[in-house]
């Protein structure tokens, strides 16, 4: 109940997020938390917030730590013109179905003749933790808390923010992303107070053969909307050429940038960007390595597989899937009791189940087709059979036969319904001889996870038969985390759109 009070509420946050950019304009400080991090991300214009899949994350959208394929870490130089600097280095750590964390720092240092009375010097820091969790497999939501402090010449200061950020894959292709950053408490130097450079950002990326195409549009509370877009192209195998294009905003930087890379798989990459000025141009080098291999998001159903599981569009039903099943189970444990030919053979059902027919029908078959004489119910009180056959009794309790849905999830925001459909078999059995004594007893069991469309999940139920008919959990948060996802994205672009349109 708590982490869902939590979600619902992170989502809220970020879904009102433009009123709290409104409330914090004004000339912002700590200005060295809009220099972009991350030599691939910056080769491309810095349209990251729905591509960031490592530590970068926490500088660009903490949620896209969910997409973490693996452990990473990060380690990037900004080279600024002038005798400007930047450093961050991150790691992401992979928690399963637990999520992911995040860790990354950040410094900054300047200086500068102070014409003619000495240097003067300046420098920057900021600490963040993060933590992003998959919701859905193709929904992740994240966090993060960042500790900044700064210092212009003898004095300092320091304060604490929060970004917030939400990924929502569409396809194996495409995804969206959105974003708050630097939502927090201004830096005070004296008596002068410079509020934090709050951002919203909203994007996607569009990923086609060896293209991968991405735009945000982001709006930091005292500048203009602006746009940034970026494509990477693969010419061959483990390099990548990069441009991107700032449009929207002033700056003595050129509008223009672009990078290249090099890579071996998710193993290690090196990047480099550059992006040309009147004052110089700036450098960014960066260097990632793959310390193992997490899940990231996935798109359930969009490949035909997701977690093992195959997408069946025309499933059999349940009934027949427990039967098949049961037939698997009842043929591997038959095969372990070793039974001579042709044996007389007694079947006994220990407890009463829903499906004790069913297994009752396969245990029938299986032995019958072995060519033993079967016949129903236990062997106490027999006559002795005349032919001197081999007689057994073979008791068998159902452990469990169900049919269940663990969870239903859309495609799309607004697409056709999936739905999981896990059904298992686990039945324990006994072989007594004629003096009652057990030669062999042991479980056997048998499960099958599949995606079956959500639109037919009342034609596999079979009438009467509880087990297979089991109730659909709906896709639990259709109806409150995803209208809340798309509300904030369409809210932001609605905000950027009239906040661009007042400030020309």
């Amino acid at each position: 109940m708590r982490s869902t009070r939590f979600t619902i509420f992170l989502c809220l946050v970020l879904a009102t997020a433009p009123i709290g950019v409104t409330l914090a304009s004004g000339t912002s400080g700590s200005q060295f938390l809009g220099v972009g991090v991350g030599a691939r991300t910056m080769g491309m214009g810095g349209a990251a917030v729905s591509l960031a899949d490592d530590g970068t994350a926490l500088f660009w959208n903490p949620a896209g730590l969910a997409q973490a394929p693996g452990h990473t870490f990060s380690l990037s130089h900004v080279s600024w013109f002038g005798d400007a600097s930047y450093q961050y280095a991150s790691y992401s750590l992979p928690l399963g179905e637990r999520g992911a964390l995040g860790l990354a720092i950040e410094q900054g240092s300047v200086s500068w003749d102070n014409t003619g009375e000495g240097t003067f010097e300046a420098g920057d820091f900021m600490g963040a933790v993060g933590y992003a969790r998959r919701l859905r497999p193709n929904l992740g939501v994240g966090g993060s808390l960042k500790y900044i402090a700064g210092s212009l010449g003898d004095d300092e200061a320091s304060s604490y923010a929060f970004d917030l950020g939400a990924v929502y894959r569409l396809s194996e292709a495409a995804t969206l992303g959105a974003a708050v950053r630097n939502m927090g408490a201004a830096v005070s130097y004296r008596d002068a107070e410079d509020p934090l450079p709050a951002t919203i950002v909203v994007g996607g990326s569009l990923a086609w053969r060896s293209l991968l195409f991405a735009v945000d549009v982001e709006k930091v509370n005292d500048l203009e909307a602006a746009t940034r877009a970026g494509v990477e192209f693969r010419p061959i195998r483990h390099l990548a050429l990069r441009g991107g294009v700032i449009a929207g905003t002033e700056s003595a930087l050129s509008p223009v940038m672009g990078g290249v890379g090099v890579d071996w798989g998710e193993r290690w990459s090196a990047d480099y960007a550059y992006r040309p000025s009147d004052l110089g141009g700036t450098h960014q080098f960066a260097l990632s390595a793959g310390l193992g291999v997490g899940t990231g998001l996935s798109v359930a159903g969009a490949a035909g597989e997701t977690d093992g599981m195959r997408e069946v569009r025309v499933p059999k039903s349940n009934l027949t899937v427990v039967t098949e099943l049961a037939s698997e189970v009842v043929a591997e444990a038959v095969g372990k009791m070793r039974i001579p030919e042709a044996s007389e053979l007694y079947i006994k059902q220990v407890d009463q189940h829903d499906a004790s027919w069913l297994v009752q029908s396969v245990l029938l078959e299986e032995l019958t087709k072995r060519g033993h004489i079967v016949k129903a119910g236990g062997m106490a009180g027999e006559p002795s059979d005349p032919e001197g056959r081999p007689r057994y009794e073979v008791a068998y309790r159902i452990v469990s036969a169900e049919t269940t849905y663990p969870r239903a999830w859309r495609e799309w925001m607004v697409g056709a319904k999936k739905v999981e459909r896990r059904v298992a078999v686990d039945i324990h059995f006994q072989l007594s001889d004629a003096a009652s004594a057990i030669i062999w007893a042991g479980n056997v069991q048998r499960e099958r996870r599949e995606i079956v469309p959500g639109s037919r999940i009342a034609e596999l139920s079979s009438p009467g038969q509880a087990f297979t008919s089991p109730e659909v959990i709906p896709g639990s948060w259709d109806k409150v985390l995803e209208p809340v996802i798309v509300a904030a994205i369409v809210g932001g672009l609605i905000y950027l759109f009239y906040t661009s349109r007042s400030s020309s």
